[in-house]
């Protein structure tokens, strides 16, 4: 419980930092806390968006107490005294000072190998579509951008099928140094905890942004995004609706997985996938691209 309670305080300490005035918490979080005593074994995740217009409804645990219903506008938060949250004049002006606070943040650097550098999302601050991976590569933490090894590249092509360019989306990852590891070869996946401390800049981008539409791009960032959840399979959650922070969010495969995987029966797969992202962002699909990977 200690590790998931520091976890918990790195992540509203990051959003304090970050002028992030309140927090939501659900009331089911809330009677956790007040009820909490270290015998607990089960850790209690925090909301960090905007709190749903639908008031949650009763329910009964914990020995038949019944949980307290709060309307939406008495959804309660944990309330951040300091610095007022800072006033920006544009996206541009927000995703700047955001980058800087990124990339000169002493912890974040901490976890960067010799010579190589923390990784910021990049794109169009319009988007219609946010990509999101996992965290970033070895060849990424040498140009400090997302998606640039093969993996990368591949995800430009299913951007290029769709009728778009890089510039035309936003693509980012929950974590911003790339996973330390003993040698200097392969990746790991990110923790809970890594991506829990990185996931207030992630979110910062996202209302920065204000996309339409999220891809998750694999298990790792849907795990990051929507929580940990060991009974949760990619073949149930993928190609269906989800939501993160109030903005509809599609479940996919990675791209690294169709380097491994790449028949055209997992291709069409994910261009499924995409083409239900397009429809939802308002994109026209023609009748080439509905038969794109088809046999």
């Amino acid at each position: 419980m200690a590790n998931e309670l520091d976890a918990l305080i790195s992540v509203l300490e990051k959003m304090k930092n970050s002028g992030i005035p309140t927090v939501p918490i659900s009331p089911e979080n809330l009677d956790f806390l007040e009820h909490y005593s270290p015998s607990r074994t089960e850790s209690a995740p925090v909301s960090h968006c905007p709190p749903r217009d639908v008031p949650p409804k009763n329910s009964e645990e914990n020995g038949g107490s019944q949980t307290k219903n709060y309307s939406p506008t008495e959804i309660p938060t944990i309330a951040f005294h300091g610095p007022q949250k800072k006033i920006f004049s544009s996206k541009q002006e927000h995703w700047e000072d955001l980058r800087r606070r990124v990339l000169e943040n002493e912890t974040l650097k901490k976890h960067v190998r010799p010579g190589k550098n923390l990784v910021f999302g990049v794109g169009n601050l319009d988007a219609k579509i946010f990509f999101c991976g996992e965290a970033p590569g070895a060849d990424e933490e040498i140009q400090g951008l997302p998606f640039v090894g093969r993996a990368g590249q591949l995800l430009t092509k299913i951007i290029a099928a769709m009728g778009l360019t890089r510039e035309d989306v936003y693509i980012g990852n929950i974590m911003n140094w790339r996973p330390e590891m003993d040698t200097d070869t392969g990746n790991r996946p990110p923790t809970q905890e890594e991506m829990q401390h990185c996931l207030p800049h992630l979110i910062e981008q996202v209302q920065i942004v204000k996309p339409e539409a999220i891809v998750a791009l694999g298990a790792t960032a849907v795990s990051g995004l929507l929580g940990y959840d060991r009974g949760r399979k990619m073949s149930s959650v993928r190609g269906n609706w989800h939501e993160f922070c109030g903005i509809p969010l599609m479940i996919t495969f990675h791209p690294s997985y169709l380097l491994r995987n790449g028949t055209n029966r997992m291709k069409r797969v994910v261009w499924e996938d995409m083409m239900k992202v397009m429809e939802r962002v308002g994109m026209a699909i023609s009748e080439r691209q509905r038969k794109y990977f088809l046999e």
